[in-house]
This record gives structure tokens, sequence and C-alpha cells, in this order.
């Protein structure tokens, strides 16, 4: 009988420990990936991070999405709503989350140049 539960009490706290990161995940209370929820019109560009796509940015600065795509600047037309910013840099060699930053910026602010503006 004693050897039974001399297991007992360990198997209980291994349970409690996966339980409770189970439990807290499940609540989103545990966060592991490093990424923000981005929370529509509430982003700033400053924000603005690599694993996001350009509808979260869009969404989250309260833009429309050909807004960022233009700001993106990419002559194929072959980025999307849907594409992640870090996956653009191979589709559109000069691109840079920086300069995605500082052209939405201009745009927000009503700074951007005469040579910016879609002719």
């Amino acid at each position: 009988m004693k050897k039974k539960t001399r297991w007992l009490l360990p198997l209980l706290w291994v349970a409690v420990i996966f339980g409770t990161v189970g439990v807290t995940q499940a609540m989103g209370l545990w966060q592991t990936s490093g990424r923000d929820p981005v929370v529509a019109s509430q982003l700033t560009t400053a924000d603005i991070k690599g694993w996001m796509t350009v509808q979260q940015v869009a969404d989250g600065l309260g833009i429309d999405t050909a807004v960022v795509l233009e700001a993106v600047g990419d002559p194929s037309n072959t980025v999307t709503a849907s594409t992640a910013l870090k996956d653009i840099e191979p589709i559109v060699p000069d691109f840079s989350v920086v300069d995605l930053r500082t052209a939405l910026d201009e745009r927000l602010s009503g700074t951007a140049s005469p040579t910016d503006e879609p002719t």
C-alpha cells in the first residue's frame, strides 16, 4: 500500500502544474508567442511588427488596406491583405518595416511629399 501512495503526491503536483498552464492558456492569460493582440483603432505606427499582416496593420490604424498596400510599394501587386509584413521583404526588395512605419506616419499626418501622391 505504501508504494502506491509514494507516487501519488508527485503525480498530483505534475497534474496541478500542467493543469494550471493549460487552464490559463485556454483563458488567454498565458501567452508564449510574444505577440500582442491588435486592437482596432488603438495601434500606432510604432507598434507595427513584422509578424502582423497588412490587414492587421490597417485595422489597428483604422485605415483602408489600400493605404497600407500603397505604402508597401509592391509594383507586382502580389502582396495581399493577408500577407505578413515579414513575408513582403522577399517580394519587394526595398521593403522594410521601418520604412513602412515612416511612410504610414507621413500619410496619416498628411505630410506625404508630392512625389508620394498617386497621379
